[in-house]
């Protein structure tokens, strides 16, 4: 056998072990499930606005209490202090009118409020989609990468592979061919 078929039967016996070698390491590679996880952090964001979300504002209690004591105290002090009835039901509609407004003034506050945690709620839903989105897409993108580098030692092995089968075909055909 001549140097050079020797040396063309070599390399092509050291790519066909180098494929097969590359072709061992691309199946060991794990391809990592993906799952759509949520951020525990988001979740504790979310659980404290479904908490406030049907909540009364803080003080809310305390100033209805207040209105309805003053509005108790008015018609106590229009009792003792009216002259005639003319002026008692004037004075108790002037009360009514004031805790009426002052009742009408909270609920607006409540209201508003109420608005307030509406939309932090919705934030808070919001914020769950992003962050889950956001570690959803980076497990994806990891998955990618694990499945390219799989592919990548795969094709290296098989092309290595298949000139190594080349190789030693053309050293076979060498010798063949004297």
């Amino acid at each position: 056998m001549d140097p050079l078929s020797i040396a063309t039967a070599a390399g092509g016996l050291i790519k066909g072990i180098t494929g097969l070698f590359q072709k061992r390491k691309a199946n060991k590679i794990k391809i990592p499930e993906v799952n759509y996880e949520i951020s525990p952090y988001a979740k504790q964001i979310q659980g404290e606005a479904n908490r406030l979300k049907n909540s009364r504002m803080a003080g809310y209690d305390i100033a209805a209490d207040n209105i309805a004591q003053s509005q108790a105290n008015a018609t106590g002090a229009i009792g003792r202090n009216a002259t005639s009835g003319a002026q008692a039901l004037q004075m108790l509609a002037a009360a009514q009118m004031a805790s009426n407004s002052a009742y009408g003034n909270l609920s607006q506050q409540q209201g508003q409020y109420a608005m307030n945690m509406l939309q932090n709620w919705n934030n808070a839903n919001q914020g769950m989609v992003v962050e889950g989105d956001k570690k959803y897409q980076s497990d994806r993108n990891n998955q990618m990468m694990k499945l390219q580098e799989k592919m990548m030692y795969m094709g290296a092995g098989m092309q290595n592979f298949g000139q190594g089968l080349n190789d030693l075909g053309t050293a076979a055909a060498m010798q063949w061919g004297k």
